[in-house]
Order: structure tokens, then C-alpha cells, then sequence
């Protein structure tokens, strides 16, 4: 990695704490180079904090969706061999980084931000149907289960996630797998 490269990690970085600490709107790109020790001139990309946020939750679904494809083509060619794949390379990301999980629920507000979060919805949809290898399963249900599934995950994840709630990682995850089994399988 480059020293410019480092330099917009740390400031996606710094961006993303204050997301966490204070929501989208927190988010100011010169306070976030100073906070990541950076020159000013490192937030010329992104004249507002909702560039910057965006950039962020960009980084943020590009990764997942990295992991979440190797993950999905490295699995068994049955369909609950993928989901399982799927969701723990999800998983695997939130856990890698419990901040990353405001990319899952924070957009409400910002049309940018709400537009990138309809796209990532739809580009995981779209991975569980070029992942289907039972030709029983038609492609628009495997989209429905999607998204219908991505609500319910994002409210697991976030028990999962709250120091108050007695969910584990485990249950989550297996709760989470069974919930997209279940609707995926219920027009068979």
C-alpha cells in the first residue's frame, strides 16, 4: 500500500469513528484528517462529510462483498452451503470491526447514503442468485429472501452487538442462517 493509499485508509478511518461517535451528520472531512494526524489537503476527494461518509460505507460494503464472493465460490455448490458462507464472512466482518456495523443501519436521512445502501441491498440479492446452483429455486424468490432476510440480519447483527443483549456471535449467526433457509425454501 502506498503512502496516499494509507493516508485515505486512515482518513476513512477517522471518518468512520466519528460516524459511530455522532451519526452521518458527524462526519466533517477536515476534523477527520486531524483527528488521523493527516494535512488538510488528504480531504480534497471529499469537499463534504457526506462524500466522505459515502467513501466510508463504500470501503466498508466493497470489503464484505470481497469476502462475502470468495466466500460464497470457495463453499459447496448447495445452497445452504452458500448461505452459510455468506453470512459468516458477514459476520466475520462486523466482528473484525464492531464500528463497521453503522454501514448495516445508519442511512436513514441521507439520500446518498440511502441510495448506497438500496444498491448494496440489491448487489447481495443478486450474489445469492448467481450463487444458486438448484434450478428449483426461482432467481426472483432468491431476491426476496434477500432482502427480506438483509432486515432480519441487520437486526440480529446489532443484538449480537449490543453489550445489554445475551445473543451470542453463534446464535446469531445460526438463528440467521435457519431465518434465510426458511424463507428462501417456503415456496418449495
Amino acid at each position: 500500500m502506498d503512502r496516499g493509499e494509507q493516508q485515505r485508509e486512515a482518513l476513512l478511518d477517522a471518518a468512520l469513528q466519528q460516524w459511530v461517535t455522532g451519526g452521518w451528520t458527524a462526519i466533517d472531512p477536515a476534523a477527520a484528517a486531524e483527528r488521523a494526524g493527516l494535512p488538510a489537503s488528504c480531504t480534497e476527494e471529499f469537499p463534504t462529510g457526506v462524500e466522505l461518509g459515502c467513501a466510508v460505507f463504500d470501503h466498508i460494503v466493497d470489503e464484505r462483498a470481497a469476502a462475502t464472493m470468495d466466500a460464497v465460490h470457495a463453499a459447496p455448490a448447495n445452497p445452504a452451503a452458500r448461505i452459510r458462507a455468506a453470512l459468516t464472512a458477514w459476520f466475520d466482518d462486523v466482528a473484525a470491526d464492531h464500528r463497521r456495523v453503522v454501514a448495516l443501519v445508519d442511512a436513514i436521512g441521507c439520500p446518498a447514503l440511502v441510495a448506497r445502501r438500496r444498491s448494496a441491498n440489491r448487489g447481495f440479492a443478486e450474489l445469492m442468485v448467481s450463487g444458486n446452483v438448484d434450478t428449483r429455486i426461482e432467481p426472483d424468490d432468491l431476491r426476496v429472501a434477500g432482502h427480506f432476510c438483509l432486515g432480519g440480519m441487520g437486526e440480529i447483527v446489532l443484538a449480537w452487538m449490543d453489550p445489554e443483549s445475551p445473543v451470542t456471535r453463534e446464535q446469531a449467526l445460526e438463528h440467521g442462517i435457519r431465518l434465510y433457509e426458511s424463507c428462501l425454501f417456503t415456496r418449495r
